[in-house]
């Protein structure tokens, strides 16, 4: 008898406080860091929604150029550096790489975020009736641009198999990666064709004469890099601050030497001590007692990172007039790079010697994966991994995919 009593006095209790909480949770301010999908579909947020596509590429490519100089024969890591401490990069470096490594499943959803977010983008603009011209010429340029730039990385960067470079999208069949590098050059054409402003007419040109470079399309490579970036024009960049640092200085530099440069780069500095001027490298002595070098071309966490540059489009000019496509004096365009970095002219120059030049001046930019994969000069023996594993988390959720 006694717990019925217990029973009848506690339920009105249970009943007022439940009621008390439904009125008091109707009282509370709708949440402010949410925003309904439809939202976010008007003119105001298209500059909003750019800046984002933007931020994610920020924090997305001086990771990926840091890990394809790893997996290139440009950078190295031993544990015989004290600081150095993660398998997955050693796992890279020696091309032995497991389908769940984890640094591998970051920069990968890193690049498919950056894409999602670049079409995302367009998407929403094709909804919009502007009342802005430069707006909407923003907003499509940013949205095409970076959509073409991720497909680029995705192309060169990561495979199916050791040898079998692609992509997935939005859970999609494998692309290879021709037919990827293909949508990327038609993005990045969008994104000319909507741009009205010469500077990024020229970046957009540049990028895409890359793309070809990687397809091995010479010819029209040299058609894009012709139209390109010329001296004088300021480095096109992924920008960084001290929350948002450049991979190179945290994992592969002043913050933590975790990853090292291959030593002929200091070998370039012996033979000419004023490559010094472009090849800027710190030492540290290993557990083994051997010199190791880092790089110091990105001294502090907020340098900004070059995506695009004057110098990278003439050597591809240069390149291109030595294997029978475009016009212009080879030499020369080599020596106004050269001459921009108070180096001493050449006297002649072949092929090989643009792949020694693009080596030096694109240090640590993360050209060195594609260079050597279109040249066909792999550094490593044996069935490696030349590209990137499209990740197991990847593989098991798509239908598409083989599963690991």
């Amino acid at each position: 008898m006694k717990k019925y009593k217990i029973l009848l006095v506690l339920l009105p209790i249970v009943f007022f406080s439940f009621s008390g909480c439904e009125e008091y949770i109707s009282d509370v301010d709708p949440v402010i860091d949410l925003a309904k999908d439809d939202f976010l579909n008007t003119e105001a947020q298209m500059d909003f929604l750019s800046k984002g596509v933007q931020q994610r590429f920020a924090t997305t490519a001086s990771q990926l150029a840091c890990l394809m100089d790893l997996q290139s024969d440009a950078m190295i890591y031993t544990s015989r550096i004290a600081t150095a401490s993660f398998p997955t990069f050693e796992e890279i470096d020696r091309g032995t790489i497991l389908p769940d490594n984890a640094t591998v499943q970051g920069i990968y959803i890193a690049v498919g975020q950056v894409r999602k977010y670049a079409d995302d983008l367009v998407a929403r603009a094709g909804k919009v009736t502007f009342t802005s011209e430069q707006r909407r010429i923003n907003t499509l340029f940013t949205g095409n641009l970076y959509g073409g730039i991720a497909r680029f990385y995705m192309a060169i960067a990561f495979g199916l198999n050791q040898n079998e470079p692609g992509g997935v999208i939005d859970a999609g069949p494998f692309i290879p990666q021709g037919a990827l590098l293909d949508q990327a050059i038609a993005k990045m054409k969008e994104a000319h064709n909507i741009q009205t402003d010469a500077y990024l007419k020229k970046v957009t040109n540049s990028m895409i004469a890359k793309a070809y470079f990687a397809k091995k399309d010479y010819a029209n490579a040299a058609t894009h890099a012709a139209a390109g970036m010329v001296s004088g024009d300021r480095a096109f960049e992924a920008l960084h601050n001290d929350l948002f640092n450049i991979y190179f200085w945290g994992f592969a530099g002043a913050g933590r030497v975790q990853i090292a440069v291959n030593s002929r780069f200091n070998d370039y500095v012996v033979r000419e001590p004023k490559e010094a001027n472009r090849i800027k490298l710190g030492t540290v002595r290993g557990t083994d007692n051997i010199t190791y070098y880092w790089q110091m071309k990105y001294p502090d966490r907020t340098n900004n990172f070059p995506v695009m540059t004057w110098q990278e489009n003439n050597l591809m000019i240069a390149e291109c007039v030595l294997r029978g496509s475009g016009s212009g004096n080879a030499l020369a365009l080599v020596n106004a790079v050269r001459t921009s970095r108070n180096l001493d002219p050449l006297t002649t120059i072949n092929v090989d010697g643009i792949l020694v030049e693009r080596d030096k001046e694109l240090f640590v930019q993360g050209t060195r994966l594609m260079d050597q994969h279109r040249t066909d000069k792999w550094h490593i023996t044996g069935n490696v991994w030349r590209y990137m594993p499209i990740p197991r988390n990847e593989r098991n959720a798509n239908p598409n995919l083989p599963p690991l």
